[in-house]
């Protein structure tokens, strides 16, 4: 019979407070899958058993699927609905805690052979489901968010054509009028510039590691409910790529 094994788990996003902190130890019996570590995480947190129905797993820049093998040691991310902190510094050219800057986007899309430029700009807005905001505070998990975020500018700029996409969101507490994300996308011909910027934000509300917790004007705080992250055992859910007809907008992540 196989003995358990020791995991290390780092929580995001609302796991973060109902599982008691950003990282907790689990025993995982055998099979030692990550479907096993969310059932043993279920089980010790039954307050977060719905959330963690809706969670995936990553280790390191990687989405985890459910049979997936977890080995003594290894450290996993709990990845809970998206709504898109702080981060690593090897993420940064995707995440910040600094105030984003426009101008070094500019100068790193610059290209003369095209006719059009697109800057999407999200920023915090006063007022969201008819509740006074004060302030947000944005969390990302650094390495599958960057990852996330870099695979997206690839995609965008092969779906439409274009010849520069770059993504930067901001992390940690933003007041209201901050900016929390920049799209930058340059093209030969506007049309194609609109569709590939609305694509990147609506790519990245849906499918980036990043979550938001909102503080509002009566004292009180929420994180606001996500889309929950495709899995690698779920293929179908991963395929947005090859659409162009998902444009419908959502508020699940950036006050846009």
């Amino acid at each position: 019979m196989q003995e358990p094994v020791n995991i290390t788990v780092e929580c995001f996003g609302a796991l973060a407070a109902s599982m008691g902190g950003d990282s907790v130890a689990l025993a995982v019996d055998a099979p030692h899958t990550a479907a096993a570590l969310l059932d043993a995480a279920a089980r010790t947190y039954p307050a977060a058993a719905d959330l963690l129905a809706r969670t995936a797993c990553a280790r390191g820049d990687r989405l985890l699927a459910a049979g997936d093998t977890l080995a003594a040691g290894d450290v996993i991310a709990l990845i809970p609905p998206v709504s898109g902190g702080q981060t690593d510094r090897s993420s940064e050219r995707y995440l910040t805690d600094a105030e984003l800057d426009l101008a070094a986007l500019m100068a790193d899309t610059e290209d003369q052979t095209c006719g059009a430029l697109v800057v999407f700009g999200g920023t915090v807005r006063l007022t969201n489901d008819g509740r006074e905001v004060e302030s947000m505070d944005y969390s990302a998990y650094g390495p599958l968010a960057a990852r996330t975020l870099a695979d997206i500018e690839a995609e965008t700029k092969t779906e439409f054509g274009v010849q520069a996409c770059r993504i930067q969101h901001r992390t940690g507490r933003l007041g209201l009028g901050d900016v929390s994300v920049y799209i930058v996308v340059r093209a030969v011909h506007r049309a194609a510039a609109f569709e590939a910027a609305r694509y990147a934000l609506e790519e990245l509300k849906a499918r980036v590691a990043v979550w938001k917790n909102e503080y509002y004007a009566d004292g009180s705080s929420a994180y606001l409910e996500g889309t929950e992250v495709p899995r690698p055992e779920r293929p179908g859910a991963t395929t947005r790529a090859t659409t162009r007809a998902d444009t419908t907008p959502h508020d699940n992540g950036h006050n846009a």
